[in-house]
């Protein structure tokens, strides 16, 4: 049988590991270093100011094709939180946009991010 292109589910690449993963707690009981991306509720990347294309760009579509729900982009260079949800395929089909301070729905939580502190912002203005 021969494959066609897109009969396979993708690939993720190799990649430093996420900066946040959200997982179940008896998972934390399972022998191993690694822990299977189908048990992973959700993931959080901290956007780094030389390589924010790795989040915006690369990960938006690894974190869908591995079936994980719930992805934020926290980025302290602009102050801006993204929620990615609904993975279909490769992307999510849902994007909520979010300011620093907000109380953001992501997935069965709330985050609150008042105290989040932006690159290069000192004391604790968060904005």
């Amino acid at each position: 049988m021969r494959e066609r292109p897109g009969d396979r589910a993708p690939r993720p690449r190799s990649h430093a590991p996420p900066d946040a993963v959200v997982i179940p707690e008896d998972v934390l009981d399972e022998e191993g270093p690694a822990v299977d991306a189908s048990q992973v509720l959700a993931v959080i990347e901290i956007v780094s100011p030389s390589s924010p294309d790795n989040d915006y760009v690369e990960e938006i579509s690894e974190y869908p094709a591995m079936g994980i729900a719930h992805y934020m982009i926290v980025d302290p260079r602009k102050g801006t939180i993204e929620v990615h949800s609904e993975p279909c395929g490769n992307r999510h089909q849902r994007m909520d946009p979010y300011i620093y301070g907000d109380l953001v729905p992501f997935g069965p939580w709330h985050v609150e991010t008042s105290t989040f502190r932006r690159y290069g912002k000192a004391g604790n203005d968060p904005l």
